[in-house]
């Protein structure tokens, strides 16, 4: 048992190793460096997860601290293993991808040393979060994660906006940490351990104690994930990371965040319902609102930025629909919804790194993320484009790609809610069953303008060179990702088999024969699949039969009087998505600017409309405003003058040596 957990910490100190030994190798092999070292750590993780995966229990191994500390333990439990497992093969995929991506910034020594060190640690502290069982060791190695992705993020930190970003991303952090410690504290101080079983009693005793430590935990933990209204740090963040880095926070490190909220539904076991319907709010809210914000975006990377937060709305709402089984004592319902989310894990670390890094190579090859100056990349990058759009049907959650394998699942959950006889839960689940559908429809929408405008049509603006896919690097982390996602597109029951003994972590004992019951539903499903594409095969194949020996004629449709291309006359992203932006005006406004001479037939004009996001627009700046304001009162004590500096020094001193002897 102490050998699978030490051979894991092996594979952890490795990801840090390879980040020092990148220090000092030379600029053309650093990545390679990095990239061997996280290599060799797979060996290390990978079997205590898949094993935990696949024959259930726990590893565990004590480490001794002095202080405050005392005994930690490191626990790899199903559910800790499935984050492990997509943290370790996410963290590998992206020191591949670093090393074509970075030759961008070939002659920058220092910033490329501190890339590589920093994505080790960042790396390294993940796996460990999601190990921690103990409170204070948890908060270490989670500041660490959040410091370690901060100079990341900042890593092109002579760019003024990526300056804001990563500082905007760095007090979001903290504010989500502050919510952390509180609730760590706070529940540590009345089990009087730090170890995290010990919270248990606590967390389940369905009070009000238990519901304000539940909202603690969630602010926190939701703030890393980017649940709405905690989300706003997301869509500055990614685009002003490198585009390696945006993939693992986003694909990877977010869901550190899901992680945290399911390790303490965990120790709560069965939760209070108002928290359930809270969750469930939340997650909906979540979802609608990052892919209406999504569908306005012109930055690509800020566009993939909203999908997260809509993909964490989904993963909420299957997080809430088991919660509610749990609460009405229904298990197949409590197994579908955690089903959902579990999968939709894996399945949004899958195609949303896919189309992160895709993103990257058109933005190493044209050195832009607007949309508008795409177009016509398909025929200069045909691998990327093909990944891309795969990626683009799977998050859409179309049929033959794992997102609606996962999604199915809360589809099923949903409807089975409505065999309870309670009215709240006929109703919670209608709203989810809208919302996801509502969703997954925009979704569509907005992947249709982006691959449509990125990938076909004419190129809106001329490239500084043309566009290649010579740098196989780009390509290889894509392609493996693809496969994943066939695979559980098609095969669903191999992704469910990989989750049963995390689902059944929060299932009644004696549920099993609730998920062997679904499992049919998805070898179904996969026949059925494998049906269409046989018939598909079978009726092209024909075609092509038939018409081996006849020349086929390529007739010109009618074009309304197109003839000679122009970019000018495609559809930009403002206009494509203008109709359903007008209906949503009020949830997501925009600034529109227009500049042009004031005749009848301008020479130039210019048209630029930008996005307001509502939460900061009402929440987070009428709170900065005002605690500037707060701040502002006290100004006058910064008067510059060193002898009023020392007065201060000596006052905090005469209260200090009061309170000490008052103590005494």
């Amino acid at each position: 048992m102490w050998l699978s957990v030490y051979n894991f910490l092996i594979g952890v100190a490795l990801f840090v190793a390879g980040g020092v030994a990148a220090i000092f190798s030379r600029e053309k092999s650093r990545g390679k460096i990095f990239f061997l070292f996280a290599a060799a750590g797979q060996f290390f993780v990978l079997p205590g997860v898949v094993g935990t995966l696949l024959n259930g229990g726990q590893l565990e191994m004590p480490l001794y601290f002095s202080g405050p500390i005392g005994t930690a333990f490191l626990r790899l439990d199903p559910l800790a293993s499935i984050f492990a497992l997509v943290i370790s093969v996410g963290a590998l995929l992206a020191s591949v991808y670093s090393i074509g991506y970075m030759k961008m910034y070939k002659g920058d020594r220092a910033s490329l040393s501190s890339y590589y060190f920093f994505l080790g640690l960042m790396s390294a502290s993940m796996l460990l979060v999601v190990t921690a069982q103990n409170a204070i060791l948890f908060l270490i190695v989670w500041e660490v994660m959040s410091m370690s992705s901060f100079f990341l993020v900042g890593f092109e930190n002579k760019k003024e906006d990526v300056r804001k970003a990563a500082i905007y991303y760095f007090v979001a952090m903290q504010v989500g940490a502050a919510f952390l410690i509180a609730a760590f504290g706070w529940i540590s101080a009345v089990s009087g351990s730090l170890d995290f079983n010990s919270f248990s009693p606590f967390l389940s005793n369905s009070g009000d104690v238990s519901i304000l430590l539940f909202i603690l935990f969630f602010l926190g933990f939701g703030t890393k994930a980017g649940f709405v209204p905690m989300h706003t740090w997301l869509p500055r963040a990614h685009p002003a990371a490198p585009t390696g880095v945006s993939a693992l926070m986003s694909g990877v490190m977010i869901k550190t965040g899901i992680y945290g909220i399911m390790r303490i539904l965990l120790l709560a076991k069965i939760p209070d319902y108002r928290i359930v319907y809270g969750i469930l709010f939340v997650s909906l809210i979540t979802g609608v609102y990052g892919v209406m914000n999504a569908i306005a975006q012109h930055d690509i990377k800020r566009l993939l930025a909203y999908h997260s937060i809509e993909n964490i709305g989904i993963i909420g709402m299957g997080i809430g629909v088991g919660m509610l089984g749990l609460v009405y004592n229904s298990p197949m319902i409590a197994m579908l919804g955690f089903l959902g989310a579990l999968l939709h894990v894996v399945n949004h670390f899958t195609f949303k790194s896919v189309l992160f890094y895709g993103s990257g190579v058109v933005y190493s090859q044209t050195h832009t993320r607007d949309i508008d100056k795409l177009g016509g990349l398909s025929k200069y990058l045909p691998l990327t484009s093909l990944m891309f759009l795969i990626a683009s049907l799977a998050i859409t959650g179309l049929p033959f790609f794992n997102g609606f394998v996962s999604e199915f699942a809360m589809y099923l959950g949903f409807v089975k809610s409505f065999s309870s006889n309670t009215l709240s839960m006929s109703v919670a689940a209608l709203l989810g069953l809208s919302g996801l559908a509502f969703i997954g429809a925009m979704a569509l929408l907005c992947f249709t303008k982006v691959y449509g405008i990125c990938f076909l049509g004419l190129p809106r603006t001329e490239f500084h060179s043309i566009p290649n896919e010579k740098e196989m690097t780009l390509l290889i982390p894509m392609g493996v990702l693809v496969i994943v996602m066939l695979a559980i597109g098609l095969f669903p029951w191999l992704g469910i088999e990989l989750l049963r003994n995390v689902v059944m972590q929060f299932l009644p004992a004696g549920s099993l024969d609730q998920f062997e019951a679904v499992i049919p539903v998805f070898r179904t499903m996969s026949v059925v699949l494998a049906g269409f594409l046989g018939l598909f095969g079978f009726f092209f194949g024909l075609r092509t039969y038939l018409l081996r020996k006849r020349e086929v004629a390529v007739f010109k449709t009618w074009d309304c009087g197109y003839q000679v291309g122009s970019s000018r006359l495609q559809y930009t992203s403002s206009s494509f998505a203008q109709p359903f932006l007008r209906l949503v005006a009020e949830l997501v406004p925009q600034r529109i600017k227009v500049e042009k001479e004031p005749v009848l037939f301008p020479e130039t004009a210019s048209l630029e409309s930008h996005t307001q996001d509502l939460s900061e627009r009402f929440i987070l700046k009428p709170v900065i405003r005002s605690l500037d304001n707060f701040l502002n009162m006290f100004s006058w004590i910064q008067s510059g003058k060193m002898q009023q500096y020392i007065i201060y020094g000596l006052i905090f001193l005469v209260f200090l040596l009061i309170w000490i002897f008052g103590v005494r």
